[in-house]
């Protein structure tokens, strides 16, 4: 019961914060950002008439009579005639029921995919955010909790010290910076030497499976070849997301067990003379997985719907930062 409402008080916890954050961003495109779309509308309209002046008779007060109304009926149809309220309001309504039914301002950035329908945008980017943000943090969480729990259960060792000095190493150093490092090393230089071994400097996967891995990613599977050519793209970002990772894990599960086998009833078990097996998984690990898992369930939603976006971009993976 202890475990449900806590995650039921973090669950609505996180919806309150989606809102803020859905708000902000709605307003944000709804006021700002709007200029940026007045001005793409101004040089479109700006360009039709010119093309109209070029193939056509039209004198000045004719061409200014088009020009405004292609900008009225683009700003009518763009929403931008409405108060900022409402199209903040507007715009986050169509977030929240997925209802990403426009285009891209900039198709070409993304390949022309669906022809720049943006609800194609983001489920082409979907399997990569999935495959290495959702993918790397759970494997990153479950090495480093096991980790941890290791190093708590040996306290003060030189096991344990050296898990405290990768954890704070691996704290200090952006994600984004090491996978710069890892491509210099294990793409550039290998690769300038001509050595057998070296990984591509970007890319989910070789040109020659990109239209299968947009259109359907789960035929890429189904092609040992590409499969193969899938996990040499995918092993640098990988092992980034993991050594990154992985040591923050392991402080968090170290920091728990440590806590809780300080308590009462843990000193009162080891008095009793209880076997240390069972001290381990009855007095400790169990209450300590609450902590555990609820740290680990409300960490995905970030991952699939934010990612590693700088890490994503440093690879040039297709994933969620197609669609900032």
């Amino acid at each position: 019961m202890g475990l449900a409402r806590t995650l039921a008080v973090r669950a609505a916890t996180l919806v309150v914060l989606l809102f803020i954050v859905l708000f902000v961003i709605s307003f944000a495109l709804a006021g700002p950002a709007s200029k940026i779309l007045k001005d793409e509308i101004m040089m479109e309209a700006k360009s039709i008439v010119m093309n109209l002046m070029l193939h056509g008779h039209y004198n000045s007060t004719q061409v200014q009579q088009i020009e405004n109304q292609i900008i009225t009926e683009l700003e009518n149809a763009y929403g931008l005639n409405k108060p900022p309220v409402i199209r903040t309001l507007y715009i986050m309504y169509n977030m929240v029921m997925f209802n990403w039914g426009g285009y891209s301002y900039f198709p070409s950035e993304y390949g022309n995919i669906g022809g720049g329908k943006v609800v194609d945008i983001v489920l082409s980017a979907l399997p990569g955010t999935i495959l290495l943000d959702t993918f790397g943090i759970l494997l990153s969480a479950f090495i480093g909790i096991e980790i941890g729990l290791r190093s708590a259960l040996k306290y003060g060792s030189r096991s344990d010290k050296a898990v405290m000095y990768y954890a704070a190493l691996a704290n200090g150093i952006p994600q984004w910076w090491l996978g710069i490092v890892m491509l210099l090393i294990f793409s550039f230089y290998l690769a300038q030497i001509h050595s057998p071994i070296y990984f591509p400097t970007g890319g989910i996967i070789s040109p020659r499976y990109y239209e299968t891995w947009l259109l359907d990613p789960v035929k890429v599977f189904m092609i040992p070849q590409a499969v193969l050519d899938l996990l040499w793209h995918f092993a640098l970002p990988l092992i980034t997301v993991l050594l990154i990772n992985v040591g923050g894990w392991a402080y968090f599960a170290r920091t728990v067990v440590l806590n809780i086998s300080q308590e009462d009833f843990v000193n009162f078990a080891k008095i009793k003379g209880l076997p240390e097996s069972q001290i381990v998984n009855r007095y400790i690990l169990r209450p300590a997985a609450p902590s555990i898992l609820t740290s680990i369930f409300i960490t995905i939603p970030f991952i699939i719907f934010g990612g590693f976006l700088v890490t994503e971009m440093v690879f040039h993976w297709w994933g969620s930062w197609l669609c900032v």
